[in-house]
């Protein structure tokens, strides 16, 4: 009996205090897995001394949370610059700013105007509390257009307006968020008029929903898959029950420490249940196929024990390097790619521990195991692709050799981006919104920039060139509007001077008057604009919802206009120059994450058949699915972003485990043999099997990711699916082919 052996009979023969164990070990999980929940706040793909989200939380400090709900106002009939349209603006303020957690609420009815109040200039809203009479509504346009509010806050013809809710500065904003939101949905569609949603806060609450919902859809319908394609390769439900059981344990367990270590999960981390689940499958396959292998003759402990033991260290072996796979992402910049390596890799190591006890105590019932036509339609296909392998090795090899190239021709086409709304799908309730505010307002998204000074930027002499600055981006095709400082001042020398068009005043002691003007009104407050010691002003612009790529574009094109006085500088700030951040963790995350794998695997690889030989044979075969995965990408129009991020590591740590089991069978037979290309076809016959049963489950359960609410999810499930797929041909045709022709040589 070798050690393998002997480990498989401890097993058996502690199985009732490990099954208590086992029991002990998922009751705590069930508890721990109840308090994960869902974040998918932009913060938590940033390490906390991140320097772009230090730069992005001292704008917060500065001048308040930047996360605003934009909500649409729309009319059908006529302008809402009227009497009942203003009206209907404002009820829907006063409902979003009943809401716990909305600081304020921005609308044309509420911005202060410079306005003619018996005879008297003050700065006050357009709407007091009294009524509007259509004798103020004219006056009300003319404060409208001189103070450059439409195209900022409603549409140029009138017909839509928006309405813009600040969320409050909290530090539990991310769980706060989708409650808030939903409470400001809830007020608004109680006032009687037509609204819409939309703004990042809405995207992330989207997504948080769809990570839920979806979740609970993929991991069902994993279990429902895998069971259907486990039933038809075993025809025995026992069997099916045995390892849908095991690789549950194995995913509970990995959500109760997730959920105890305090972490929520979000659009990346949602498929680790289903990565567990689906990767464990493997490892009860082996050993059960194994098992049912043995002489029936055999007493049942002895049975198990052979078939257990013969499978036991390749499996071992296969979950280090799966896990070792998953580890590697532990050296992306994104803490949330970390998070799901740790948690995947701690993930399959319960599952193969859930595999071994649970494998090994009821496969003693005979009724558990596997039942397989010798002369099936499986069993003649794996035989074909030995016999082309072993007499076929050139023209098997020189395919592969043109699918590399098609693969690497596929790969310079793919896009590194990321683009969250564009993670749902166009008929999504919020992608619409969004569409129609875009279409009939124009763009709403929030760009802002930060212009310093050491001396003070309230200086006519920068607050000119700031206004400059406007007037250009304003020429722009994507820029709808601008607000700063300077349009403030402006507005008020136009009105006080009477003047068609207004101007910052050369004289320092002018600037003063007019911004004391404005400061009069309590409402009417320089806070937004300036920071505490003036010597920071915000510039805000509004541009279309937009990729990484695409806002990095806006940004360098934008501070390009700009033209300073000396000492000045100009900063993109707030959210929007972190989520460009994102892009750049995105390569970092890939390339360290796929090289620490590569180099982690193969050398275990060596290490395990103690062969230099073996880790460079399987090399070709492991990369060339990775190679196809990717040029699938590319080829297709599927970006790199932060739901694919890891799918070079993560394929490259699970094709390695049939590569390995089949190496280890190979090894096994050639030291009986003696003979390579008897060996080669025989190890190709004898684990083509199981190889084919594990590919078809897991392809098949990871293609159920393709029903996720979230496209990019719903891309790497597939791209899995693919990826296994390709592994398997060439694990049985690439390697047996490069074994046949380095023994010719």
């Amino acid at each position: 009996m070798n050690r393998a052996e002997a480990w498989v009979e401890w097993v058996i023969r502690a199985r009732r205090w490990l099954l208590l164990f086992v029991a002990m070990i998922t009751g705590l999980s069930v508890f721990g897995a109840a308090g994960v929940g869902v974040d998918n706040a932009v913060e938590i793909w940033f390490l906390d001394d991140d320097p772009s989200l230090i730069a992005y939380n001292d704008f917060l400090e500065t001048f308040g949370n930047d996360e605003v709900v934009v909500i649409g106002v729309h009319s059908k009939e006529g302008t809402l610059i009227e009497p009942s349209g203003l009206r209907r603006i404002d009820a829907v303020g006063d409902a979003a700013l009943g809401v716990s957690g909305i600081a304020r609420v921005r609308s044309i009815v509420t911005e202060p105007l410079v306005r003619d109040v018996d005879g008297a200039l003050v700065v006050a809203p357009l709407i007091d509390d009294g009524p509007i009479e259509t004798s103020q509504v004219a006056e009300a346009q003319k404060a409208l257009q001189s103070d450059a509010l439409v195209g900022s806050m409603i549409s140029e013809d009138g017909r839509t307006a928006i309405v813009l809710a600040e969320m409050e500065s909290m530090d539990n904003i991310d769980t706060a968020r989708d409650g808030i939101l939903a409470d400001v949905q809830t007020a608004v569609q109680a006032v009687e008029t037509e609204a819409t949603f939309a703004g990042i806060g809405v995207v992330y609450a989207a997504l948080n929903q769809a990570a839920t919902q979806g979740a609970a859809v993929v991991i069902s319908a994993s279990y429902v898959l895998i069971m259907a394609l486990l039933w038809a390769l075993f025809r025995r439900w026992r069997a099916v029950l045995l390892i849908l059981s095991v690789v549950g344990l194995g995913a509970i367990w990995l959500l109760g420490l997730y959920g105890a270590t305090g972490h929520d999960i979000n659009m990346v981390t949602m498929v680790m249940p289903t990565l567990v689940l689906v990767i464990g499958v493997s490892d009860c396959v082996h050993m059960l196929v194994h098992v049912a292998d043995q002489p029936a003759e055999l007493p049942p402990m002895e049975r198990v024990k052979r078939g257990i033991g013969k499978v036991l260290w390749p499996c071992l072996f296969n979950t280090l390097t799966t896990a070792m796979g998953f580890l590697a992402l532990a050296t992306a910049s994104m803490p949330v790619i970390r998070d799901l390596g740790v948690f995947c890799a701690l993930g399959l190591v319960a599952a193969f521990v859930a595999s071994l006890i649970l494998c090994s105590i009821f496969a003693l019932h005979p009724t558990v195991l596997p039942v397989f036509r010798k002369e099936g339609l499986l069993q003649r296909g794996i035989d074909l692709m030995a016999r082309l392998a072993v007499h076929r090795p050139v023209p098997v090899l020189i395919v592969a050799g043109f699918v590399c190239l098609g693969s690497m021709m596929g790969i310079t086409r793919i896009v590194v981006d990321t683009y969250s709304i564009d993670f749902l799908y166009p008929d999504h309730e919020v992608r619409i919104d969004s569409d129609r505010i875009e279409e009939e307002f124009g763009p709403y998204t929030p760009l802002e920039f930060v212009v310093s000074h050491p001396d003070g930027v309230k200086d006519p002499e920068i607050l000119a060139s700031i206004s400059s600055w406007q007037d250009k981006m304003e020429m722009e095709e994507d820029v709808g509007w601008t607000r700063s400082l300077a349009d403030v001042v402006m507005g008020l020398d136009r009105v006080m001077g009477q003047r068609p068009v207004g101007s910052i005043p050369e004289n320092p002691e002018a600037l003063e008057q007019l911004l004391f003007l404005f400061e009069a009104d309590s409402d009417a407050n320089l806070a937004r604009f300036l920071d505490s010691t003036e010597t920071q002003a915000r510039v805000t612009v509004g541009v279309p919802m937009a990729s990484a790529k695409t806002f990095g574009q806006t940004i360098e094109r934008l501070t390009d206009h700009a033209v300073l006085p000396d000492g000045a500088t100009i900063q993109p700030a707030g959210y929007i120059p972190l989520y460009v951040r994102i892009m750049d963790h995105i390569i970092s995350s890939q390339l360290s994450s796929f090289t620490w794998a590569f180099i982690v695997i193969f050398t275990l690889i060596g290490l395990l058949f103690r062969s230099f030989r073996m880790a460079v044979l399987a090399i070709p075969a492991n990369l060339m699915p990775v190679l196809f995965t990717l040029g699938c990408m590319g080829l297709l129009g599927i970006r790199l972003d932060v739901a694919t991020v890891t799918i070079a590591a993560i394929v490259l740590g699970l094709v390695v485990d049939d590569t390995t089991q089949f190496l280890y069978r190979y090894r096994a037979v050639l030291a009986e043999t003696s003979d390579i290309v008897k060996a080669v076809q025989e190890t190709v016959t004898s684990v083509g099997r199981p190889m084919a049963v594990t590919t078809v489950v897991l392809a098949g359960g990871f293609s159920v990711l393709g029903l996720a609410d979230i496209k990019s999810v719903a891309y790497f499930g597939c791209l899995l699916a693919i990826s296994l797929v390709a592994a398997f041909f060439c694990d049985l045709l690439v390697i047996p082919a490069l074994l046949v022709v380095t023994a010719r040589r």
